[in-house]
C-alpha cells in the first residue's frame, strides 16, 4: 500500500485571494465525491507535488479546491505557474498541527498564553507553521495579545511591518 492515498497530474496555477497571489494546484474535481470535502471547511493533508513536500489543507473557492505551494521549494524544484505536476496526498488528522520549538518552549512557560493558543482552532494555528515565517508571526502574536502580553505582541506587529505587509494591523483586530 502507497504511502499517499490520492494521485493526479494538473499544472500549478496562480490563485488570487484580496491582494495576494500564490502557487496553488487545484484538486482534480474527479476526486470531490471520494474526500470529506463537505465534513471540513479545510481538509488538511500531507502531499508530495513533483518532489516537493507540502503540509497544507485543499481550501475551497468559488466550486474548486485549492492547495497552496511554498513558493521556494517550488523554484528549487525547477516548477513554476504553468509547470505540469503530479500531486500525491493523503488526508491528515483534521487537528493536526506542527509547532515550531520557539513557539512551543514558549507555550510551555506562559499559561496565558497556552491559554489562548489552544482557544484557536487547528486552522488558527496555521497549515505549517515556519520558524519566523508571517503565518507563524501573526499567530503567535495573536495568542501573545489575547493574553495580555501587549509589548512583545508589539514587537511581533512591527517585525511583520518591517517586511512591508499592508494590513499586518489588521491581524490584531480579526
Amino acid at each position: 500500500m502507497s504511502y499517499f492515498t490520492h494521485r493526479f497530474e494538473t499544472h500549478v496555477s496562480r490563485h488570487a485571494v484580496g491582494t495576494y497571489h500564490y502557487s496553488v494546484v487545484y484538486l482534480e474535481a474527479a476526486l470531490h465525491s471520494e474526500l470529506p470535502l463537505d465534513q471540513h471547511a479545510r481538509l488538511r493533508i500531507e502531499a508530495d507535488v513533483s518532489g516537493v513536500p507540502v503540509k497544507g489543507a485543499w481550501q475551497p473557492a468559488r466550486g474548486r479546491w485549492y492547495l497552496m505551494l511554498p513558493k521556494a521549494p517550488l523554484k528549487a524544484a525547477g516548477s513554476k505557474i504553468g509547470s505540469a505536476v503530479e500531486v500525491a496526498f493523503r488526508g491528515l488528522p483534521q487537528d493536526d498541527v506542527d509547532v515550531p520549538e520557539e513557539l512551543a518552549a514558549r507555550l510551555a512557560r506562559m499559561a496565558r498564553v497556552r491559554k489562548a493558543w489552544e482557544a484557536l482552532s487547528a486552522g488558527g494555528h496555521g497549515v505549517a507553521l515556519t520558524g519566523r515565517s508571517s503565518l507563524f508571526l501573526s499567530n503567535l502574536g495573536r495568542a501573545t495579545a489575547s493574553a495580555g502580553d501587549h509589548a512583545r505582541a508589539t514587537a511581533i506587529l512591527r517585525e511583520l511591518e518591517e517586511r512591508g505587509g499592508d494590513n499586518s494591523r489588521a491581524l490584531y483586530n480579526s
